[in-house]
Protein backbone atom coordinates (compact mmCIF):
# COMPACT_ATOMS: atom_id res chain seq x y z
CA UNK A 1 0.00 0.00 0.00
CA UNK A 2 1.47 3.45 -1.04
CA UNK A 3 2.34 5.59 1.67
CA UNK A 4 0.17 8.33 3.29
CA UNK A 5 0.44 10.82 6.37
CA UNK A 6 0.79 14.60 7.03
CA UNK A 7 2.40 16.57 4.55
CA UNK A 8 1.37 19.93 5.87
CA UNK A 9 0.28 21.96 8.88
CA UNK A 10 -0.73 25.20 9.93
CA UNK A 11 -2.49 26.93 13.06
CA UNK A 12 -4.90 30.12 14.00
CA UNK A 13 -4.39 30.11 17.57
CA UNK A 14 -5.81 34.20 17.82
CA UNK A 15 -5.28 37.56 18.05
CA UNK A 16 -5.22 37.91 22.35
CA UNK A 17 -4.36 36.02 25.36
CA UNK A 18 -4.57 36.85 28.86
CA UNK A 19 -1.83 35.32 31.55
CA UNK A 20 -2.99 32.31 33.12
CA UNK A 21 -1.55 33.47 36.17
CA UNK A 22 -3.79 37.12 36.19
CA UNK A 23 -6.88 35.50 35.90
CA UNK A 24 -6.28 32.81 38.99
CA UNK A 25 -5.82 36.03 40.83
CA UNK A 26 -9.01 38.01 39.19
CA UNK A 27 -10.98 35.25 40.54
CA UNK A 28 -9.41 34.14 43.72
CA UNK A 29 -8.49 31.15 42.96
CA UNK A 30 -5.82 28.88 44.54
CA UNK A 31 -2.70 30.08 43.31
CA UNK A 32 -0.63 27.14 44.22
CA UNK A 33 -2.76 24.91 41.87
CA UNK A 34 -0.72 27.02 38.88
CA UNK A 35 2.37 24.46 39.45
CA UNK A 36 0.38 21.19 38.66
CA UNK A 37 -2.10 23.41 34.97
CA UNK A 38 1.42 23.83 33.46
CA UNK A 39 -0.69 26.59 31.92
CA UNK A 40 1.22 30.19 31.04
CA UNK A 41 -1.16 31.72 28.71
CA UNK A 42 -4.70 31.22 26.85
CA UNK A 43 -6.06 32.11 23.87
CA UNK A 44 -9.07 34.57 24.02
CA UNK A 45 -11.64 34.66 21.01
CA UNK A 46 -12.95 37.66 19.91
CA UNK A 47 -16.25 38.91 19.07
CA UNK A 48 -15.84 38.26 15.35
CA UNK A 49 -14.34 34.96 15.52
CA UNK A 50 -16.39 31.59 15.46
CA UNK A 51 -15.21 28.27 14.61
CA UNK A 52 -15.22 28.31 10.87
CA UNK A 53 -13.57 31.90 10.60
CA UNK A 54 -10.99 29.98 12.73
CA UNK A 55 -10.99 26.77 10.88
CA UNK A 56 -10.52 28.86 7.47
CA UNK A 57 -7.79 31.32 8.86
CA UNK A 58 -6.04 28.01 9.82
CA UNK A 59 -6.06 26.13 6.76
CA UNK A 60 -5.41 29.18 4.56
CA UNK A 61 -1.84 29.34 5.14
CA UNK A 62 -1.51 25.85 4.24
CA UNK A 63 -3.46 26.27 1.03
CA UNK A 64 -1.30 29.00 -0.17
CA UNK A 65 1.61 27.11 -0.27
CA UNK A 66 0.02 24.47 -2.93
CA UNK A 67 -0.46 24.91 -6.79
CA UNK A 68 -3.16 24.42 -8.63
CA UNK A 69 -2.76 20.73 -9.40
CA UNK A 70 -2.57 20.07 -5.44
CA UNK A 71 -5.42 22.28 -4.92
CA UNK A 72 -7.20 20.35 -7.26
CA UNK A 73 -6.08 16.43 -5.62
CA UNK A 74 -7.99 17.60 -2.28
CA UNK A 75 -11.26 14.84 -2.69
CA UNK A 76 -12.05 15.14 0.98
CA UNK A 77 -12.58 17.82 3.47
CA UNK A 78 -13.56 16.90 7.68
CA UNK A 79 -14.05 19.31 10.35
CA UNK A 80 -13.65 17.83 13.83
CA UNK A 81 -15.66 20.07 16.49
CA UNK A 82 -18.02 20.92 19.32
CA UNK A 83 -18.33 24.53 18.48
CA UNK A 84 -20.99 23.41 15.28
CA UNK A 85 -23.16 25.66 14.30
CA UNK A 86 -26.11 23.74 12.69
CA UNK A 87 -27.95 20.64 13.54
CA UNK A 88 -28.10 19.39 9.57
CA UNK A 89 -25.33 21.38 7.91
CA UNK A 90 -22.23 20.70 8.41
CA UNK A 91 -19.29 23.19 9.42
CA UNK A 92 -17.30 22.01 7.06
CA UNK A 93 -19.77 23.19 4.15
CA UNK A 94 -19.04 26.78 5.02
CA UNK A 95 -15.04 26.13 5.09
CA UNK A 96 -15.23 24.23 1.69
CA UNK A 97 -16.43 27.54 0.14
CA UNK A 98 -15.04 29.98 2.06
CA UNK A 99 -11.32 28.52 0.76
CA UNK A 100 -12.17 28.22 -2.66
CA UNK A 101 -11.93 23.83 -2.74
CA UNK A 102 -13.15 21.94 -5.49
CA UNK A 103 -16.99 20.85 -5.95
CA UNK A 104 -15.27 16.99 -6.59
CA UNK A 105 -14.82 16.79 -2.22
CA UNK A 106 -16.63 14.82 -0.08
CA UNK A 107 -17.35 17.18 3.24
CA UNK A 108 -18.69 16.37 6.53
CA UNK A 109 -18.00 16.92 10.43
CA UNK A 110 -17.24 14.66 13.10
CA UNK A 111 -18.42 15.05 16.55
CA UNK A 112 -16.69 13.31 19.64
CA UNK A 113 -15.82 15.75 21.95
CA UNK A 114 -11.57 16.44 22.41
CA UNK A 115 -11.21 13.44 20.53
CA UNK A 116 -12.77 14.11 16.83
CA UNK A 117 -9.49 16.13 15.36
CA UNK A 118 -8.03 12.91 16.02
CA UNK A 119 -10.91 10.95 14.40
CA UNK A 120 -10.84 13.17 11.58
CA UNK A 121 -6.95 12.63 10.62
CA UNK A 122 -7.64 8.86 10.83
CA UNK A 123 -10.60 8.64 9.02
CA UNK A 124 -9.04 10.52 6.85
CA UNK A 125 -5.78 8.62 6.12
CA UNK A 126 -8.08 6.04 5.56
CA UNK A 127 -9.35 7.27 2.58
CA UNK A 128 -6.69 8.63 0.90
CA UNK A 129 -4.59 5.35 1.44
CA UNK A 130 -7.18 3.78 -0.55
CA UNK A 131 -7.75 6.23 -2.97
CA UNK A 132 -8.34 5.31 -6.45
CA UNK A 133 -6.05 8.60 -7.42
CA UNK A 134 -2.60 8.36 -6.81
CA UNK A 135 -2.10 12.13 -6.12
CA UNK A 136 -5.05 12.29 -4.37
CA UNK A 137 -5.46 14.38 -0.68
CA UNK A 138 -7.41 15.40 2.41
CA UNK A 139 -7.73 18.36 4.47
CA UNK A 140 -8.46 18.01 8.51
CA UNK A 141 -9.08 20.58 10.46
CA UNK A 142 -9.82 20.07 14.44
CA UNK A 143 -11.11 23.42 15.97
CA UNK A 144 -13.18 25.07 18.91
CA UNK A 145 -14.19 28.13 19.82
CA UNK A 146 -15.73 27.03 23.58
CA UNK A 147 -18.45 28.93 25.43
CA UNK A 148 -16.32 30.27 28.55
CA UNK A 149 -17.34 28.73 31.85
CA UNK A 150 -16.47 31.74 34.11
CA UNK A 151 -15.56 31.95 37.31
CA UNK A 152 -14.95 27.78 37.60
CA UNK A 153 -11.79 25.70 37.27
CA UNK A 154 -12.39 25.07 33.77
CA UNK A 155 -11.83 29.28 32.61
CA UNK A 156 -7.91 29.40 32.84
CA UNK A 157 -7.39 26.18 30.15
CA UNK A 158 -10.16 27.19 27.44
CA UNK A 159 -8.74 28.35 24.95
CA UNK A 160 -9.78 28.79 21.25
CA UNK A 161 -8.60 28.19 17.66
CA UNK A 162 -7.87 25.82 15.21
CA UNK A 163 -5.16 23.58 13.53
CA UNK A 164 -5.02 22.29 9.88
CA UNK A 165 -3.58 19.19 8.66
CA UNK A 166 -2.86 17.95 4.63
CA UNK A 167 -3.03 14.36 4.30
CA UNK A 168 -1.36 12.62 1.39
CA UNK A 169 1.04 10.38 -0.69
CA UNK A 170 3.84 12.51 -0.22
CA UNK A 171 4.13 12.48 4.10
CA UNK A 172 7.52 15.40 4.75
CA UNK A 173 6.11 15.78 8.32
CA UNK A 174 4.94 11.80 9.50
CA UNK A 175 4.56 9.12 7.86
CA UNK A 176 0.94 7.00 9.17
CA UNK A 177 1.15 3.25 10.11
CA UNK A 178 -1.94 2.08 8.68
CA UNK A 179 -3.87 -0.27 11.41
CA UNK A 180 -0.90 0.32 14.85
CA UNK A 181 -3.85 1.68 17.00
CA UNK A 182 -5.74 1.00 19.87
CA UNK A 183 -9.13 1.85 20.89
CA UNK A 184 -11.15 2.29 24.25
CA UNK A 185 -14.81 4.03 24.34
CA UNK A 186 -17.81 3.52 26.77
CA UNK A 187 -20.58 5.72 28.23
CA UNK A 188 -19.55 7.99 30.76
CA UNK A 189 -21.17 11.24 31.94
CA UNK A 190 -18.14 13.26 32.47
CA UNK A 191 -18.93 16.38 30.09
CA UNK A 192 -22.39 16.82 28.42
CA UNK A 193 -23.73 20.10 26.74
CA UNK A 194 -27.02 19.19 26.20
CA UNK A 195 -27.52 23.04 25.14
CA UNK A 196 -26.00 25.86 23.34
CA UNK A 197 -25.29 27.17 26.75
CA UNK A 198 -25.40 24.48 29.13
CA UNK A 199 -22.06 22.93 30.13
CA UNK A 200 -22.35 19.72 32.56
CA UNK A 201 -18.28 18.78 33.77
CA UNK A 202 -17.67 16.57 36.27
CA UNK A 203 -13.55 17.33 36.55
CA UNK A 204 -12.58 14.51 38.75
CA UNK A 205 -14.30 11.94 36.55
CA UNK A 206 -13.13 13.55 33.60
CA UNK A 207 -9.31 12.76 34.56
CA UNK A 208 -10.07 9.51 35.86
CA UNK A 209 -11.81 8.71 32.57
CA UNK A 210 -8.58 10.19 30.39
CA UNK A 211 -6.04 7.64 32.58
CA UNK A 212 -8.12 4.74 31.99
CA UNK A 213 -8.81 5.26 28.33
CA UNK A 214 -5.05 5.83 27.85
CA UNK A 215 -4.49 2.58 29.85
CA UNK A 216 -7.14 0.67 27.72
CA UNK A 217 -6.42 2.15 24.28
CA UNK A 218 -2.63 1.17 24.84
CA UNK A 219 -3.66 -1.71 25.74
CA UNK A 220 -5.17 -2.70 22.99
CA UNK A 221 -3.00 -1.19 20.91
CA UNK A 222 0.07 -3.47 22.48
CA UNK A 223 -2.68 -6.39 21.68
CA UNK A 224 -2.50 -5.35 17.90
CA UNK A 225 1.20 -5.10 18.08
CA UNK A 226 2.89 -7.44 20.56
CA UNK A 227 6.24 -6.55 20.23
CA UNK A 228 5.53 -3.13 21.46
CA UNK A 229 7.61 -1.45 24.24
CA UNK A 230 5.82 1.85 25.46
CA UNK A 231 9.81 3.11 26.88
CA UNK A 232 11.54 1.44 24.16
CA UNK A 233 9.03 1.83 20.53
CA UNK A 234 7.97 5.41 21.11
CA UNK A 235 10.70 8.37 19.73
CA UNK A 236 8.40 10.86 20.87
CA UNK A 237 4.88 10.91 22.67
CA UNK A 238 1.99 13.42 22.16
CA UNK A 239 -1.24 13.15 24.22
CA UNK A 240 -4.39 15.17 24.22
CA UNK A 241 -3.88 18.16 26.38
CA UNK A 242 -6.41 19.85 28.56
CA UNK A 243 -4.07 21.66 30.15
CA UNK A 244 -0.63 20.02 30.36
CA UNK A 245 -0.58 18.92 34.11
CA UNK A 246 -3.07 16.14 32.88
CA UNK A 247 -0.62 15.37 30.45
CA UNK A 248 1.91 14.44 33.19
CA UNK A 249 -0.19 13.00 35.65
CA UNK A 250 -1.61 10.71 32.81
CA UNK A 251 1.61 9.59 31.82
CA UNK A 252 3.03 9.25 35.28
CA UNK A 253 -0.13 6.99 35.98
CA UNK A 254 0.54 4.41 32.81
CA UNK A 255 4.39 4.41 33.42
CA UNK A 256 3.48 3.01 36.91
CA UNK A 257 1.25 0.56 35.51
CA UNK A 258 3.75 -1.07 33.52
CA UNK A 259 6.18 -1.22 35.60
CA UNK A 260 8.38 -0.25 38.62
CA UNK A 261 10.10 3.04 37.21
CA UNK A 262 11.57 5.70 40.09
CA UNK A 263 9.74 8.77 39.62
CA UNK A 264 13.40 10.51 38.87
CA UNK A 265 13.42 8.30 35.79
CA UNK A 266 9.55 9.16 34.91
CA UNK A 267 10.32 12.67 35.08
CA UNK A 268 13.53 12.29 32.82
CA UNK A 269 11.28 10.31 30.45
CA UNK A 270 8.26 12.82 30.54
CA UNK A 271 11.33 15.62 29.68
CA UNK A 272 12.67 13.56 26.71
CA UNK A 273 9.64 12.73 25.42
CA UNK A 274 6.29 14.71 26.16
CA UNK A 275 7.51 18.32 26.81
CA UNK A 276 7.88 19.46 23.03
CA UNK A 277 4.86 18.39 22.33
CA UNK A 278 3.12 20.55 25.59
CA UNK A 279 4.50 23.50 24.57
CA UNK A 280 1.84 25.41 22.61
CA UNK A 281 -0.61 24.17 24.03
CA UNK A 282 0.49 25.63 27.75
CA UNK A 283 0.26 29.33 25.97
CA UNK A 284 -2.91 28.62 24.12
CA UNK A 285 -5.03 26.94 26.12
CA UNK A 286 -7.57 23.69 25.38
CA UNK A 287 -9.10 23.55 21.96
CA UNK A 288 -10.60 20.73 22.35
CA UNK A 289 -11.17 18.67 18.90
CA UNK A 290 -8.01 20.71 17.36
CA UNK A 291 -6.00 20.25 21.18
CA UNK A 292 -4.13 16.99 20.22
CA UNK A 293 -3.31 17.98 16.54
CA UNK A 294 -1.85 21.17 18.72
CA UNK A 295 0.17 19.36 20.69
CA UNK A 296 1.56 17.11 17.44
CA UNK A 297 2.49 20.53 15.73
CA UNK A 298 4.31 21.68 18.75
CA UNK A 299 6.51 18.27 18.52
CA UNK A 300 7.02 19.06 15.00
CA UNK A 301 7.97 22.50 15.61
CA UNK A 302 10.29 21.73 18.83
CA UNK A 303 11.92 18.73 16.60
CA UNK A 304 12.81 21.13 14.07
CA UNK A 305 15.90 22.14 15.84
CA UNK A 306 17.66 18.71 15.30
CA UNK A 307 16.98 18.35 11.45
CA UNK A 308 17.93 14.44 11.48
CA UNK A 309 15.15 13.85 14.37
CA UNK A 310 13.21 11.04 13.33
CA UNK A 311 11.46 7.98 14.99
CA UNK A 312 8.13 6.38 16.23
CA UNK A 313 5.86 9.12 17.70
CA UNK A 314 2.61 7.43 20.23
CA UNK A 315 -0.60 9.19 19.99
CA UNK A 316 -3.33 9.75 22.40
CA UNK A 317 -6.46 11.16 22.23
CA UNK A 318 -9.31 11.26 24.47
CA UNK A 319 -12.63 12.74 24.01
CA UNK A 320 -15.20 13.01 27.11
CA UNK A 321 -18.08 10.88 26.91
CA UNK A 322 -16.16 8.96 25.87
CA UNK A 323 -13.94 7.48 22.98
CA UNK A 324 -10.11 7.19 22.75
CA UNK A 325 -7.76 5.92 20.36
CA UNK A 326 -3.65 5.02 20.52
CA UNK A 327 -1.97 5.33 17.16
CA UNK A 328 1.02 5.42 15.89
CA UNK A 329 3.16 7.92 13.11
CA UNK A 330 6.51 7.88 11.97
CA UNK A 331 8.25 11.01 12.13
CA UNK A 332 10.57 12.54 8.84
CA UNK A 333 13.02 14.66 8.77
CA UNK A 334 12.53 14.95 5.03
CA UNK A 335 10.92 18.82 4.40
CA UNK A 336 10.79 20.30 7.50
CA UNK A 337 12.96 23.12 6.86
CA UNK A 338 11.67 25.89 8.78
CA UNK A 339 8.61 26.13 11.51
CA UNK A 340 5.14 27.20 11.41
CA UNK A 341 5.44 30.21 12.09
CA UNK A 342 3.34 29.40 15.03
CA UNK A 343 5.74 30.41 17.20
CA UNK A 344 6.01 34.14 16.19
CA UNK A 345 1.74 34.50 15.89
CA UNK A 346 1.89 33.64 19.38
CA UNK A 347 4.46 35.72 20.62
CA UNK A 348 2.58 38.54 18.30
CA UNK A 349 -0.68 38.03 20.02
CA UNK A 350 -2.00 41.25 22.34
CA UNK A 351 -2.21 40.67 26.12
CA UNK A 352 -5.60 41.80 27.43
CA UNK A 353 -6.24 42.32 31.00
CA UNK A 354 -9.13 40.73 32.95
CA UNK A 355 -10.94 43.51 32.72
CA UNK A 356 -10.66 43.45 29.13
CA UNK A 357 -10.76 40.20 28.78
CA UNK A 358 -14.16 39.81 30.80
CA UNK A 359 -15.24 42.93 28.87
CA UNK A 360 -14.61 40.47 25.37
CA UNK A 361 -16.32 37.51 27.00
CA UNK A 362 -19.29 39.49 27.71
CA UNK A 363 -19.46 40.40 24.07
CA UNK A 364 -19.32 36.70 23.03
CA UNK A 365 -21.28 35.27 25.50
CA UNK A 366 -24.42 35.68 22.82
CA UNK A 367 -22.43 34.11 19.92
CA UNK A 368 -23.55 30.61 20.26
CA UNK A 369 -25.25 28.14 18.15
CA UNK A 370 -28.28 28.90 17.55
CA UNK A 371 -28.22 33.05 17.57
CA UNK A 372 -30.38 34.03 14.83
CA UNK A 373 -28.85 37.79 14.82
CA UNK A 374 -25.30 38.97 15.99
CA UNK A 375 -23.59 42.12 14.62
CA UNK A 376 -19.91 40.90 15.17
CA UNK A 377 -17.59 43.76 16.95
CA UNK A 378 -14.34 43.85 13.89
CA UNK A 379 -12.39 46.98 15.49
CA UNK A 380 -9.77 44.89 17.83
CA UNK A 381 -9.47 42.41 15.15
CA UNK A 382 -8.80 44.82 12.27
CA UNK A 383 -6.13 46.28 14.63
CA UNK A 384 -4.19 43.11 15.39
CA UNK A 385 -4.77 41.15 12.75
CA UNK A 386 -1.48 42.89 10.76
CA UNK A 387 0.66 42.36 13.27
CA UNK A 388 -0.16 38.83 14.20
CA UNK A 389 -0.96 37.35 10.76
CA UNK A 390 1.45 39.13 7.91
CA UNK A 391 0.75 38.57 4.55
CA UNK A 392 -2.27 36.35 5.62
CA UNK A 393 -5.94 38.29 5.71
CA UNK A 394 -7.88 36.63 7.91
CA UNK A 395 -11.69 35.58 7.88
CA UNK A 396 -14.25 37.01 10.33
CA UNK A 397 -17.48 36.51 11.34
CA UNK A 398 -18.79 40.23 10.38
CA UNK A 399 -22.63 39.01 11.07
CA UNK A 400 -26.05 36.97 11.50
CA UNK A 401 -28.46 37.67 9.70
CA UNK A 402 -31.55 35.16 10.37
CA UNK A 403 -29.36 32.90 10.67
CA UNK A 404 -27.28 33.63 7.93
CA UNK A 405 -23.87 33.86 8.99
CA UNK A 406 -21.66 36.37 6.70
CA UNK A 407 -18.19 36.97 6.69
CA UNK A 408 -15.45 39.45 5.53
CA UNK A 409 -12.07 39.35 5.32
CA UNK A 410 -10.12 42.13 6.87
CA UNK A 411 -8.93 43.62 3.58
CA UNK A 412 -12.49 44.72 3.37
CA UNK A 413 -13.58 42.04 0.89
CA UNK A 414 -16.72 39.95 1.84
CA UNK A 415 -17.32 36.92 0.97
Amino acid sequence: MKPVGIEDISAYLGLAYVEVDDLFRARGMDTSRMANLMMRRKTVALPCEDVVSCAVNAARPLLDRLDDRELESIELLVVGTESGIDLSKSTATWVHELLGLPRTCRLYEVKQACYAGVAALQLATAQIATASRENARALVIGCDVPRLIRGTTAEPSQGAGAVAVLVGPQPALATAELGAAGYCSFDVTDVRRPTPVDHVWDPDLSLMSYVECLRAAYGDYVRRRPDTDFLGSFDHLVFHTPFPGAVRGAHRSLLRSLERIPPQRITEDFDRRLADSIRYPAQVGNIYAGTTLLALLSLFDHTEAHPTATGRIGIFSYGSGCSSEFCSYLLNSAGRNGTSGVADALAARARLEVAAYDEIADACDPLCAGVADFEGDLSFAQKLAPTVSPGHPLMMLERIDGHERHYVQLDGGLS
